[in-house]
């Protein structure tokens, strides 16, 4: 009875010209949508290879000077777009890709496309992880809003209910009516789109990335089924296909358009973001305040590059400024981070009234473009920056006593250049995003639970016999 009322629906929806239509639309979108974000990933990777292979030559390559200025003039290092950035560039396009690694500063992440974005960007960038959270909830409402309501007006679900049809078949045939719409329409571009991503991949990252796909998979699967049972359990509960469509459109709009711009803003409210004045004028502060104490317990001075500080002993002094700037910048960056995270954490419950919130971190966790993993190319290039900086102190210490007051005069040559190894950033694997990741994915469980109880009640009342 399961197969021949999934049958029955799934032939009746495509004769109905708006499978036909909407889902034609939702294809094309797909495919140009995961056309454009390939060509912008190539675009990418191939323009930050370029740039880190040029800036790390120009190091190399900058001649004989002193190593001090060589560390004011740093390097710049470029955050790898991952392999399934195409499918969904979650924060990419608002956080930026390109560090500046100079002296005693760290520094943020700078160049986001947002910055040259127009006013549209405020309503999302058109990507398959965004059709699949937004539209295809849509496609689902608009092809099955009537499923149950329909047969109400037409007189043929008493009828099939009156022949011993158990509600519980005939709710699971339709939900697999409507999923089998959803899924012949994805699954084609899914899985060749996976297929293509993995073959190019080297041998090393195919694993990882069949395991993202396969989780990224189980999200999906969870929250359009949500919208399926969700849409079936309202065209149950009312009496009339126009008051479940604008129901079910209600809801949508609410939920997918609304809500995450409110969950947003109302975690804001309870875990509030420091101005960048602030930031920057709390952590100035605190690195002259930690220096400062260095000074006096290294060298008995009460001020940083005091006069009395022989020339001999500035590589040691700026290895010890540096070091203890460093726990400020840990305190006051890891401080800043924190609250990011905890904003996230705090916007995820609101996935038990709003799946999509829930989705969008677990997507972008999975798909490697969401700020744990942002914050990890952060913390690679501050220890870059670090390493740098002890390298080229501890040359300034070797080289500064015998020289006394024509410390200055001292040149390094290609060898200390050389010493400083060029910046590698292995992005996280599969693990490190579900760890930040598995109370979304419980959140989208709960939640697909809870609609296909709410259909199963709607389909179980008095008033639907």
């Amino acid at each position: 009875m399961f197969a021949i009322i999934a049958a029955k629906d799934i032939r009746e929806l495509t004769r109905d010209g708006r499978l036909l239509w909407a889902g034609g639309l939702v294809v094309v979108l797909m495919l140009v949508a995961l056309a454009a974000g390939w060509n912008r990933q190539l675009q990418l990777n191939s323009e930050r290879s370029a740039g880190q292979a040029l800036d790390y030559d120009a190091w190399l390559h900058q001649g004989y000077r002193h190593p001090h200025d060589a560390a004011e003039q740093g390097m710049h290092v470029f955050k790898p777009e991952p392999p399934l950035g195409v499918f969904d560039p979650g924060i990419g396009p608002f956080v930026g890709s390109t560090v500046w690694l100079q002296a005693h500063r760290q520094s943020e992440v700078k160049f986001r496309p947002a910055q040259d974005a127009t006013g549209l960007q405020r309503f999302g960038e058109l990507s398959p992880a965004w059709l699949l959270q937004v539209l295809v909830p849509l496609l689902i409402i608009v092809v099955g809003f009537n499923s149950l309501s329909g047969e109400r007006e037409r007189g043929t679900l008493r009828q099939l209910l009156s022949l011993g049809v158990p509600a519980r078949s005939l709710l699971f045939g339709k939900a697999a009516a409507l999923a089998s719409c959803a899924g012949v329409l994805i699954a084609p571009v899914g899985i060749g789109f996976a297929v293509f991503l993995v073959a190019r991949l080297s041998a090393g990252e195919r694993l990882d990335a069949v395991y993202r796909i396969a989780w990224l998979a189980a999200g999906y699967g969870l929250y359009l089924g949500f919208f399926v049972f969700l849409t079936l359990a309202v065209s149950a509960l009312v009496r009339s296909s126009r008051a479940a469509l604008v129901l079910l459109l209600g809801f949508w709009v609410a939920a997918t358009l609304i809500a995450p711009r409110t969950a947003s803003e109302t975690a804001n409210l309870f875990y509030p973001t420091p101005s960048r004045l602030a930031f920057d004028d709390h952590l100035s502060h605190d690195i002259a305040e930690a220096a400062g104490k260095a000074w006096a317990a290294h060298f008995g001075v009460r001020s940083q590059w005091d006069p009395s500080l022989p020339l001999s002993k500035w590589g040691a002094a700026l290895k010890v400024d540096d070091a203890a700037g460093y726990s400020a910048l840990d305190e006051n960056f890891g401080g800043l981070w924190d609250t990011f995270e905890r904003q996230q954490r705090a916007q995820e419950w609101v996935g038990l009234v709003a799946p999509i919130v829930a989705l969008r971190g677990f997507s972008m966790g999975l798909a490697g473009t969401d700020f744990s993993q942002h914050r990890d190319f952060s913390i690679a290039a501050e220890t870059q920056r670090r390493k740098i900086q002890d390298i080229v102190s501890e040359d300034l210490i070797e080289h500064a006593d015998p020289l006394g007051n024509a410390h200055f005069t001292y040149k390094a040559g290609p060898e200390l250049w050389a010493s400083v190894p060029p910046f590698k950033y292995q992005l996280p694997s599969v693990s490190f995003a579900l760890a930040h990741h598995w109370t979304s994915l419980a959140l989208l469980a709960v939640m697909f639970c809870l609609s296909v109880a709410l259909a199963q009640y709607a389909l179980s009342r008095p008033l639907m016999r």
